[in-house]
C-alpha cells in the first residue's frame, strides 16, 4: 500500500489532477477585510489589468496569458465570497457578486480577442457631439497611448458598460437628453435629485408588489405569485400586476445605481455630462419588441453581444447570453435557478424579433403603431410573470434592500405622519 501511494505522489499526473480539484474546490465564508482584499480585490485588479492592456497595441498574447488567472479570481470570488453574512435578507448581494464576476469574465473574454486595440474618442464639452441616434463617431487617427494614459483610461472602461467615448461603441444608440446640460455643478445637483427620486421609487415599488404576498414572495421565503386558491382570472390579473411592479422596480434600481456612478465619477475623475446620457429610452413607449430591446432599453451589454456574435448573430445570442448573465445571478443567491423557464424568457423575445424581422420582409411593413404597442406588451408583460416567479420563489422580492426604520418609504411615511 505505502508502495502503491508512493507511486501515485510521484505521478505527475495524479500531482497535478489533485492541484486542480484543489484549485477549484472553494467554501463559501462571510466576506471580511482579509478575504476582501485576497479574494475580491484580486480579481478586480485582474479585470482592471485587461482594461489597460485591451489599450495598448501589441498585447494580445499577454490578454491570452493573463486571461485565465483572472476567470480562476473570478470564479474563486464568486464562490468563496458571502456578502449576505448568513441574513437570507441580504441574499441579493451575493446575486449582485455574481452578476458582477460573470461580467468581469465575459467582458474581460471579449477585450483577449479583440483585433484592434481600445481608444479613447475626443472629449467634448456639450453632450451635442451625441446625436439621438446611432453613436458612430470616428476612430482616433493615431493608437499610440503612453501606459499612465491608458490606467487612467481604464478606470472608465471597467464600468463604461455602453463604451461611451470608445471607439468600440460604433452604431450604439444614445437616447436624448431632456436637459443639455454643460456645468458640472448643474449636472451633480440633478443627477442626485435623480437618484432620490428612483431609490424611493424602487422601494416603493417594491413594497406594493410584496403588499400582494406578504409572507410568501414579500419576504425573503420566497414564493410563487401564482395563487392557486383563486380563479385562473383573477390569479393571472394578480400575477399580472406583481410582474409589472418588479418590472419597475428593475428599472427604478438599475437607473438609481446609474445615476449614481454618474454623479461618483464626475466628481473623481472630472468627466463631463455629455459622457453619462440617458440609460433609458421611455421602455413602455415601445411599439415593437425590437425597439424595446435594441433602443428603449439599456444596452449595457451591448459590448459582449456584439463581440462574441457579431451583427449577423447578435438577435439570438444577445437573448442566450442574457439568459445565461440572469440564470448565473440566481445562482449566486444558494437558492437553486430555474435554467429552463430563465432561458425560455430570453431566447423567445429572440424569436419575436425574428418574428418582426419576418413580418417586415413579408409585407414590408414595420411592426409599429398601437397594435405594436399590444403586440409588444403582451410579450414583454405576459413572458414577464415567468421570470418574476423565479424572482419570487427564490425570496429576491422580499429582500431587505434597505433597513425597515430606515426604507425611504418609511421615512417618507413616517414625515407625513408629523406633519399632519
Amino acid at each position: 500500500m505505502v508502495v502503491m501511494y508512493d507511486a501515485l505522489v510521484s505521478d505527475p499526473f495524479y500531482r497535478a489532477s489533485y492541484f486542480l480539484q484543489d484549485a477549484f474546490t472553494f467554501e463559501r465564508a462571510v466576506v471580511t477585510p482579509y478575504t476582501f482584499a485576497t479574494v475580491f480585490l484580486p480579481a478586480f485588479l485582474g479585470y482592471y489589468a485587461m482594461a489597460v492592456l485591451v489599450q495598448l497595441p501589441g498585447t494580445r498574447l499577454s490578454r491570452g496569458a493573463l486571461l485565465p488567472v483572472v476567470l480562476w479570481m473570478a470564479l474563486r470570488a464568486n464562490m468563496s465570497l458571502d456578502f449576505s453574512w448568513n441574513y437570507p435578507g441580504l441574499l441579493y448581494l451575493n446575486q449582485g457578486l455574481a452578476l458582477a464576476m460573470f461580467t468581469l469574465a465575459l467582458r474581460s473574454t471579449a477585450w483577449t480577442v479583440v483585433p484592434e486595440p481600445y481608444a479613447r474618442l475626443p472629449i467634448h464639452r456639450s453632450s451635442n457631439n451625441l446625436r439621438n441616434g446611432d453613436h458612430d463617431s470616428p476612430a482616433p487617427k493615431s493608437n499610440a497611448i503612453s501606459i499612465q494614459s491608458a490606467m487612467w483610461n481604464a478606470w472608465d472602461l471597467v464600468v463604461n458598460l455602453r463604451g461611451i467615448g470608445w471607439n468600440w461603441s460604433q452604431r450604439l444608440y444614445i437616447p436624448k437628453a431632456h436637459f443639455q446640460v454643460e456645468s458640472r455643478s448643474v449636472f451633480l445637483v440633478l443627477s442626485l435629485c435623480r437618484l432620490v427620486f428612483f431609490t424611493v421609487a424602487f422601494d416603493a415599488a417594491c413594497r406594493c408588489a410584496s403588499w400582494f404576498g406578504p409572507d410568501t414572495f414579500g419576504s425573503f421565503k420566497g414564493g410563487t405569485i401564482f395563487d392557486p386558491s383563486l380563479p385562473a382570472p383573477t390569479r393571472y390579473l394578480r400575477s399580472t400586476a406583481i410582474t409589472m411592479l418588479s418590472g419597475f422596480s428593475a428599472y427604478f434600481i438599475v437607473e438609481a445605481v446609474y445615476q449614481l456612478h454618474a454623479v461618483e465619477f464626475v466628481i473623481l475623475f472630472q468627466q463631463y455630462p455629455s459622457q453619462w446620457p440617458p440609460l433609458f429610452d421611455a421602455p413602455w413607449m415601445s411599439t415593437s419588441l425590437a425597439s424595446f430591446w435594441g433602443r428603449r432599453w439599456h444596452q449595457l451589454f451591448r459590448e459582449l453581444m456584439e463581440g462574441y456574435f457579431g451583427r449577423a448573430g447578435i438577435v439570438m445570442g444577445s437573448f442566450a447570453v442574457s439568459g445565461v448573465l440572469h440564470d448565473v445571478g440566481m445562482q449566486g443567491m444558494g437558492r437553486g435557478t430555474d435554467t429552463f423557464r430563465v432561458m425560455a424568457f430570453f431566447l423567445l423575445h429572440g424569436v419575436g424579433v425574428i418574428m418582426e424581422y419576418t413580418w417586415n420582409k413579408a409585407t414590408g411593413r414595420r411592426v409599429g403603431g398601437f397594435l405594436g404597442w399590444l403586440w409588444t406588451s403582451a410579450w414583454v408583460v405576459l413572458g414577464g410573470n415567468v421570470m418574476v416567479d423565479v424572482w419570487a420563489r427564490r425570496g429576491l422580492m422580499g429582500s431587505e434592500f434597505f433597513p425597515e426604520p430606515y426604507r425611504p418609504t418609511t421615512l417618507l411615511l413616517n414625515l407625513w405622519h408629523s406633519w399632519k
